[in-house]
């Protein structure tokens, strides 16, 4: 059996996510933050509503007005074991913002979507007929297969959204995804960190498989060739973590019982690390926005 968690994994998983993540585009050359309405935050990992505050806070000092965050996610896979009983990602997303100062007033929850398509349904259903601009704010794990997903919302939902109007939203619609590095993404307050990274190489490896078997059917076609280093790096991460792409077979499933007895035992662990991450940001925004 190949060594697990081994210095090929990083390398590998960095790889992927240099081709297979979205661009940050939402700063123009002088490195000012486009003129947004609207910041979208999503995901069961809060490092999201850390990224959307902080954008909060920036267009706030060059514009002089707070935009609007949309705190996107339901009860997921994850969520329901690390959240607190009955809470959604999006409402946990907004408590974040919440106490890194965004107002409750400036703040909408978005969760009753229980997958991608209709997280991003519900983003589009908010920003359609606004003409307005929206920042999403997400991670580098997040990002492409959110972006397929959303400008693909007319095939995925012909009844309920139209190619005209999706193509005015997207249009309208820019991307903030820092330089994250795969030791950064390794929290325990997202359960990243556990495991040794299993959750975390498990689905950066579902990237690249998404990217073909989703394709045309709920995520938009690339519009560009994926390198053979990057295929090769991912198909070694599928290899030996499995969890997002085949829980049923033994690797798969030995790494899902590990992973859930995991998040139960360390509980408490997650709600410290994320009382700790929640501080340090705080500290961050007031010294970067203090004037």
């Amino acid at each position: 059996m190949e060594k697990f968690f081994c210095k090929q994994d990083f390398t590998d998983a960095e790889i992927v996510l240099a081709q297979l993540s979205v661009k940050t585009n939402c700063f123009d050359g002088k490195g000012k933050v486009v003129q947004a309405e609207y910041l979208v935050c999503i995901d069961d990992d809060i490092t999201s509503a850390f990224y959307a505050t902080d954008m909060y806070y920036q267009i706030y000092q060059t514009y002089g007005y707070y935009p609007i965050i949309l705190c996107v996610g339901g009860v997921g896979p994850l969520s329901k074991y690390t959240n607190a009983k009955g809470e959604s990602e999006g409402r946990k997303l907004a408590r974040v913002c919440e106490t890194l100062g965004a107002l409750s007033s400036h703040v909408i929850v978005l969760d009753k979507g229980t997958n991608t398509g209709l997280n991003c349904l519900d983003i589009y259903s908010e920003l359609f007929n606004k003409d307005k601009k929206a920042i999403m704010c997400v991670t580098k794990r997040l990002s492409l297969r959110l972006k397929q997903t959303f400008e693909y919302l007319d095939h995925q939902y012909p009844d309920k959204v139209s190619e005209v109007s999706l193509a005015k939203v997207v249009a309208s619609t820019f991307y903030y995804v820092p330089d994250e590095k795969v030791e950064d993404m390794m929290q325990v307050y997202n359960c990243k960190g556990l495991c040794k990274g299993t959750m975390l190489f498990s689905e950066i490896a579902s990237i690249y498989d998404r990217t073909y078997r989703y394709a045309g059917e709920l995520q938009k076609p690339l519009n560009f060739d994926i390198t053979k280093e990057t295929a090769e790096a991912a198909l070694r991460l599928a290899k030996k973590y499995p969890l997002k792409i085949n829980m049923f077979c033994f690797s798969g499933i030995w790494q899902f019982i590990w992973v859930y007895c995991s998040i139960l035992k360390n509980k408490n662990h997650i709600k410290l690390a994320m009382r700790l991450a929640l501080k340090e940001w705080q500290n961050e925004l007031r010294d970067k926005y203090r004037n």
